[in-house]
């Protein structure tokens, strides 16, 4: 392995609970100055202002998350391919949308396959999506999906109703799928009084639909993680593996690309990861180029990469012991952890993701159907 210069970060504590991103505690960086509750996650969610949250509105969201009235054929959910078993994503490589039965890795398409092009992510702490080392997120303009495609959870929460492969299927054209979901919730009266109680004189319409669902997802947040706990001065919270993993991540570059509260710059990089076999190849954002992904709960929400290509960390581990170094200049001084630290660097990432979250399933939602899809 590659060591990465100026890399003096040892094991003492007051060094270790300063930072992840430090290259050392003598000066040499200014990373390492930063105060703790930089690192940890904030305690409160921002909200946009034209969607302040409210118990009513959330648990409108999360009936609206779980039900499969909002898919065209009404076999699938939101929840189909975000469960809460998988780290609210599906634990598949590619999810089966509409046309599928099952969860998880054991789901199947039961009627015309129909397969997404990407990895599901994780819907998890995507209320703090933006959130670097600089500041505060506005959440009014959160990237979202592998391409950044999407500003906000509100936006976000329209794409896959409308996608084929995902929520809408062949049975509505794109133009029609918003009035006939609109339709569909107007003829269901518990949505029409929840909608009421949620938007007051609004009428149920696409506004207030994407606004219910994206003020729930703003509630499934993991912010009590042994990490977390640590970085706010609870010092024996992180074991000492993981307190060594902090140091071998920096030294292998992880935390090039990598970094702040949620793990991520959220820049597009490219990087060479392997697109779907026999598939076109994916152009991300531009250029083959994808958003850096959070590793919080990324123990809980394999595979990974956007095509879902590898299964297992060390797979990820390998994949950038080899990567193509003139793809990006931040792959220079990247490499996998040496075999001697990549205990130490899962124990970390494993402190990324034993945080507790909501992982409610409602018993039943208003449309009468199978709360979560066809899941046989």
């Amino acid at each position: 392995m590659k060591p990465r210069a100026a890399n003096k970060l040892g094991l003492a504590t007051a060094c270790l609970a300063v930072t992840l991103t430090a290259t050392g505690c003598d000066g040499e960086d200014d990373r390492d100055t930063a105060p703790i509750a930089v690192l940890a996650l904030p305690l409160e969610v921002a909200e946009p202002g034209d969607n302040p949250s409210s118990p009513a509105k959330v648990e409108l969201g999360r009936l609206l998350f779980w039900d499969p009235v909002l898919s065209g054929d009404r076999t699938t959910a939101c929840a189909t391919c975000h469960h809460p078993d998988f780290g609210y994503a599906d634990g598949r490589a590619l999810s089966v949308g509409v046309g599928g039965a099952g969860l998880g890795p054991g789901r199947r398409p039961s009627g015309p396959p129909h397969v997404t092009n990407r990895n599901a992510p994780t819907v998890l702490n995507t209320a703090f999506n933006g959130l670097t080392r600089g500041g505060a997120a506005d959440p009014s303009a959160a990237p979202m999906f592998w391409d950044s495609r999407a500003k906000s959870l509100e936006r976000q929460a329209r794409g896959p109703l409308v996608a084929l492969h995902e929520m809408r299927g062949p049975v509505l054209d794109e133009a029609q799928v918003m009035p006939e979901l609109v339709s569909r919730l107007q003829q269901i009266p518990e949505y029409v009084s929840r909608f009421q109680a949620s938007f007051g004189d609004e009428p149920i319409g696409e506004r207030s639909i994407l606004r219910a669902i994206a003020a729930f997802e703003r509630t499934l947040v993991s912010r009590a993680s042994s990490y977390d706990r640590y970085q706010r001065g609870e010092v024996g919270a992180l074991s000492v593996s993981a307190q060594r993993g902090i140091a071998a991540f920096n030294r292998s570059g992880c935390d090039h690309c990598h970094s702040g509260p949620m793990f991520s710059d959220y820049a597009l990089h490219r990087i060479g990861a392997p697109d779907v076999p026999g598939a076109a190849p994916d152009q991300g954002g531009g250029g083959r180029a994808f958003r850096t992904p959070s590793l919080r709960n990324v123990t809980r929400t394999a595979p990974y990469m956007h095509s879902g290509a590898f299964v297992t960390l060390d797979q990820v581990f390998n994949f950038y012991d080899r990567a193509d170094r003139r793809l990006d200049p931040q792959l220079d001084d990247v490499r996998g952890p040496d075999r001697g630290d990549a205990a130490d660097v899962k124990a970390l990432l494993a402190a990324l993701s034993d945080g507790t979250f909501d992982a409610r399933v409602p018993t039943e939602v208003p449309s009468g159907l199978p709360p979560g899809g066809a899941l046989r």
